[in-house]
């Protein structure tokens, strides 16, 4: 915060002292900028075109706002394709952080048992077993009673 208080009193002063030269450079030149002249443009179509006698002051000034002018509306389109990305990113970043809370949702929701309490998802390792050694312990599932087919069901789909 500090720095950006600097910064800006530095930024102040050079824009001053940009100001003064100016200043001092148009006052020591008075009668330069002060003199008259029209200008004039000629077409092979059309008569000789003056402009009423202008103080040179002046004509830096209308040259100096067209210039900027141009410059200006030349960066608009720049400006207006920027906005339009920044809005797009925006949408999508928002998007975005709803999915992940939908998702965190949905993990707190498989993260509780059917008891109704929170527990920490178990960290198992596999076990090392040979296949025959397995035992089956499963019952097929059209000979188990219904209550063992949910409890089953339910502990596989929170494993998962």
């Amino acid at each position: 915060m500090k720095n950006l208080k600097i910064l800006r009193n530095i930024k102040i002063a050079f824009w001053i002292i940009i100001l003064i030269i100016i200043g001092l450079l148009g006052y020591q030149n008075k009668g330069f900028f002060m003199a008259k002249h029209s200008l004039g443009l000629k077409l092979p179509f059309l008569e000789i075109v003056h402009t009423p006698e202008l103080s040179n002051a002046l004509l830096f000034l209308i040259f100096f706002l067209a210039g900027f002018l141009i410059a200006y509306f030349l960066s608009l389109a720049g400006r207006f394709k920027s906005k339009k990305t920044i809005k797009n990113l925006k949408a999508e970043a928002t998007s975005q952080q709803d999915d992940i809370s939908t998702l965190r949702k949905e993990v707190e929701t498989l993260q509780i048992r059917p008891s109704g309490y929170y527990t920490e998802p178990e960290k198992t390792e596999p076990e090392k077993t040979k296949p025959e050694e397995a035992e089956p312990e499963e019952v097929e599932p059209e000979k188990a009673e219904p209550e063992e087919q949910n409890a089953k069901s339910m502990d596989k789909t929170i494993l998962l």
